[in-house]
């Protein structure tokens, strides 16, 4: 059953909505007052601007982190939002499952946010207020990143459905069944839509049809893989016709984005989740703790340049690169600052709890969460602590920062709206 109430926060209310379901959720329709108010498109063939942020990383490079100014001091909570749950039973153990997964990166147009949750549900809110303008339900969890385009939203399933939402209404305009759990995030470059998944295939599709162009297989189920963590759970990074993602297996491809062939392949030894990074000549991407290394490779051959070993537990968070610099969270508690020419590394940042939030670097800054429940913020060059907040619960997601304004959620029930 699902109860709403008010509450208020930093001074404004914002709704909040709870479900308890039992074995997952009923597809249903979006429920909305009017259609939003968004502005005519204005950016093109791709998800990619320089005044908001549309999509994971908010570029196909994964190297946009968002616009300043980032608060000087602590930010003070302008709404918060609690979102459903969904209560079900995996692999014989009872779970809760509830506010925003990994990536889980909200995207702002206009002047609204919209974001997916593990409770079952795309939102969309006024920016400022957190006022709640449309919900639509899906039939599982969504966990990863909202991608925009053409004022329209594009978010994959555990349902297996990729769905192309519009924006304004909240209404589904096509889906696309893909077979297996989607915790990859879309990107739309050039016109064309690219995600992976965990039934082990890269994709492009028609953003504006549906309609696949070609698909490339890139493994990842073979024996031994646990269904819900399989296949291609990494969000792909695509620049300059190249399409990277990477699998359970430990295989990063470097795949042809005109015609789907694959150009090269190189080993990450182990399960990769984190997405890749493209930066110049090189691609970043670390592994998971059977090979827990942050890796460079060659973009022409695939070769390995370097390797960085200073986390011996695992990596989930996506590394952000700019400057020279290279800063990624990993399952030791610490934030990891590198250098991207060398892999040696500059200082590291210590947690109460392992980081799998893909940090964010604006103004000098770098702000990131952890599973400690504390958002940071951290002086980019030296490490050092500038604040933090501590929110109701771990923290996985990655932020949205859209000219200084802090959006973010939790893995235990709430999404946030933070601000000087």
């Amino acid at each position: 059953m699902t109860r709403s109430r008010r509450e208020v926060v930093g001074g404004l209310a914002a709704t909040a909505a709870t479900l308890d379901c039992i074995g997952g959720l009923e597809p249903a329709i979006a429920q909305s007052v009017a259609p939003l108010e968004l502005p005519t498109w204005r950016y093109g063939a791709s998800s990619v601007a320089r005044d908001t942020v549309l999509m994971f990383r908010g570029n196909g490079a994964h190297t946009f982190y968002g616009i300043g100014p980032i608060p000087a001091t602590a930010p003070r909570i302008l709404w918060r939002f609690q979102t459903a749950v969904i209560n079900n039973v995996v692999r014989g153990v009872p779970m809760t499952w509830a506010g925003t997964g990994w990536t889980g990166t909200a995207v702002k147009l206009g002047g609204y946010v919209f974001v997916g949750s593990v409770g079952g549900y795309v939102y969309a809110f006024e920016a400022l207020t957190g006022r709640l303008m449309w919900q639509l339900r899906g039939g599982g969890m969504f966990k990863s990143s909202l991608c925009a385009f053409e004022n329209r939203l594009y978010l994959g399933n555990t349902d297996d459905l990729l769905r192309c939402i519009d924006a304004e209404t909240g209404r589904v305009v096509w889906t696309f069944n893909t077979g297996r759990d989607l915790d990859s995030s879309p990107c739309v470059i050039d016109g064309r839509l690219y995600i992976a998944g965990e039934n082990g295939y890269a994709r492009c599709l028609d953003p504006r049809t549906g309609a696949e162009i070609w698909k490339t297989f890139v493994g990842g189920i073979g024996p031994g893989t646990v269904p819900g963590s399989n296949g291609s759970e990494t969000s792909p990074a695509v620049a300059d016709g190249e399409f990277y993602t990477a699998t359970y297996d430990g295989d990063l491809f470097c795949i042809d984005t005109a015609t789907g062939a694959v150009r090269w392949q190189a080993k990450t030894h182990d399960d990769t989740d984190a997405s890749a990074v493209i930066a110049g000549a090189f691609v970043y991407i670390c592994a998971e703790e059977q090979a827990s290394f942050l890796y460079c490779f060659a973009r022409e051959d695939g070769r390995e340049v370097w390797r960085y070993a200073g986390n011996p537990k695992g990596y989930y968070s996506t590394p952000a690169v700019a400057g020279g610099r290279i800063w990624v969270g990993g399952e030791d508690n610490r934030l990891h600052c590198v250098d991207a020419r060398t892999g040696a590394g500059i200082w590291t940042f210590q947690t109460g709890d392992g980081v799998w939030s893909s940090p964010c670097v604006v103004d000098g800054k770098v702000v990131f969460g952890s599973r400690d429940a504390n958002l940071y913020c951290l002086d980019a060059a030296s490490g050092r602590e500038l604040w933090r907040v501590r929110l109701d619960g771990r923290i996985i997601s990655s932020p949205c920062i859209v000219d200084g304004r802090i959006w973010i959620g939790t893995a235990t029930g709430y999404f946030y709206c933070l601000a000087a």
